[in-house]
């Protein structure tokens, strides 16, 4: 939760301190015969009438380990015996927080009516509200609530509620309860996240139905600006995307300087981007940010390549995805089949980016990464969307509406150089066909045939060659002596750090 919570982690928090060593035995041999689950002894020793709170060195009691164990039977001796029911060990556990835990109505119900209180909280802030609402028991949570549990209580550094745990695992059923016992649908954790924003986040549609019905704000934004709906969308939450939407999120909200068609179209949601378009999303918005978790890797060619050799000063501080339109990024993708569903919606094909950088470049190979494929939608920062047959589809379309073979880009490069930073030989020769220059020079001195000859591969931070796109543009006449080595440029001016 907050995007550092982890299931495990609270499951460790909750249970770790109670499962201690059993260690000063003698001072303690009830609790000891708990752990051990040693019904004989337990019996024995009640009749000794030794003291039934007496804690191990940690302060678990004998019925912290009956409630760790889920076992009433114990439980029910040990309450009788005089058990105090909210001794806690040294870290503010109690064994309503183990019960809870555990989704154990039967023994949450028998500790609150032996007066357990519902409200005490670990040093954290947790409740036992809190941990039932992960656990998901609504049994558990209504007798929670009925026996006075605070249902706006928050933790102590997240501020998050029962409300948020509840929406973060998906518990949808107790979610209506605790909105239902009137749960605060627009409070705001530490990190500035209300549960509209969770439920847009974990794709729980129908949590984030009963949110909205209760008033809470679809168009909610985190403190960065980002819209729910552009929270959804960036998560792959197509489902809740769509909700917001027939809700009345507004489908161009931008407040993070992205629109939700912009984080739909990496990830290949082809029915949000279509329901985006008939909510009347902008096909031609521009991009003003790009988060690399949801546009994939920028770092390509065009990007450090051309920062780093000093070509274009103003391009090394700028983002080379800036200005990019949904289009665009479905070109990046070498995704035809997105292309042609903008496309259709009247988008703009031939749209460049801020440092003209054309959709027909960067399918070709320019802003694209040398490595391991991903799987379609994957934009991993460690992967590449760009194959070259699904490269050499997207050209081809783009070149039937028009693209520009020869068109230049504010540092010099073409669609050319960039088929040959990725050794995308078939694509070389298809734009050659159509007329493009064969020995254009980028800002660093590179001609197409250099590049394939040998280049900076920034991913890997190594030298990259293609051998066989190489030899394709020398037969096809390429100048094989103009421009620069790429190979013994970087050896002359190796890589710096800004």
């Amino acid at each position: 939760m907050g995007g550092k919570w982890s299931r495990s982690t609270v499951w460790a928090l909750v249970l770790v301190p109670v499962l201690g060593t059993g260690v000063a035995a003698s001072d303690a041999p009830l609790a000891d015969a708990a752990e051990r689950r040693d019904q004989t002894a337990i019996r024995g020793l009640l009749k000794q009438r030794v003291d039934v709170n007496a804690p191990q060195a940690d302060g678990a009691t004998a019925l912290a380990w009956a409630a760790h164990w889920d076992d009433l039977e114990t439980a029910d001796l040990l309450i009788r015996a005089g058990a105090q029911v909210d001794a806690a060990n040294e870290h503010g556990v109690t064994p309503l927080a183990l019960s809870c835990a555990n989704g154990s109505q039967a023994l949450v119900e028998r500790l609150l009516n032996a007066g357990a209180n519902a409200n005490l909280a670990r040093s954290n802030g947790e409740t036992a509200l809190m941990t039932a609402a992960r656990t998901g028991n609504v049994a558990v949570i209504k007798a929670l609530l009925g026996h006075g549990a605070h249902v706006n209580a928050s933790s102590t550094e997240s501020k998050q509620t029962a409300l948020m745990w509840a929406i973060s695992e998906r518990h949808s059923a107790v979610v209506r309860v605790l909105v239902e016992a009137g749960a605060d649908v627009n409070a705001r954790s530490a990190g500035g996240f209300t549960p509209i924003l969770f439920a847009a986040r974990q794709g729980d549609t129908e949590s984030a139905q009963v949110l909205l019905d209760h008033g809470a704000d679809v168009d909610d934004r985190a403190p960065d600006g980002t819209s729910a709906l552009v929270v959804a969308a960036a998560s792959g939450r197509e489902d809740v995307a769509i909700l917001l939407l027939a809700h009345g999120a507004d489908a161009d909200a931008n407040g993070s300087r992205y629109t939700a068609l912009h984080a739909a179209v990496p990830k290949d949601l082809r029915n949000l981007v279509k329901t985006l378009l008939i909510y009347g999303a902008d096909p031609d918005v521009r991009l003003a940010n790009a988060p690399p978790s949801i546009f994939g890797p920028s770092r390509g060619a065009g990007s450090e390549v051309v920062a780093e050799t000093g070509a274009d000063k103003q391009a090394s501080t700028a983002n080379p995805l800036v200005g990019a339109t949904p289009f665009w990024l479905a070109a990046r993708n070498v995704n035809v089949e997105m292309m042609r569903l903008l496309a259709e919606a009247g988008a703009d094909v031939s749209a460049a980016t801020d440092n003209g950088t054309t959709p027909l470049m960067s399918a070709a190979g320019i802003t694209q990464v040398q490595g391991p494929r991903a799987r379609r939608g994957d934009v991993s920062s460690f992967y590449s969307n760009w194959g070259e047959q699904d490269a050499l589809d997207a050209v081809k379309f783009l070149v039937a509406h028009g693209a520009n073979v020869s068109a230049v880009n504010k540092v010099g490069q073409t669609a050319m150089h960039g088929a040959a930073y990725m050794g995308g030989t078939s694509i070389v020769q298809f734009l050659l066909d159509r007329g493009a220059p064969m020995n254009p020079q980028d800002a660093q001195g590179q001609t197409p045939y250099r590049i394939a000859e040998g280049h900076l591969n920034v991913a890997s931070q190594g030298v990259t060659s293609w051998p066989g796109t190489a030899a394709f543009l020398k037969e096809a006449g390429a100048d094989t002596v103009l421009g620069v080595d790429g190979r013994t440029m970087l050896r002359q001016y190796p890589r710096q750090r800004p």
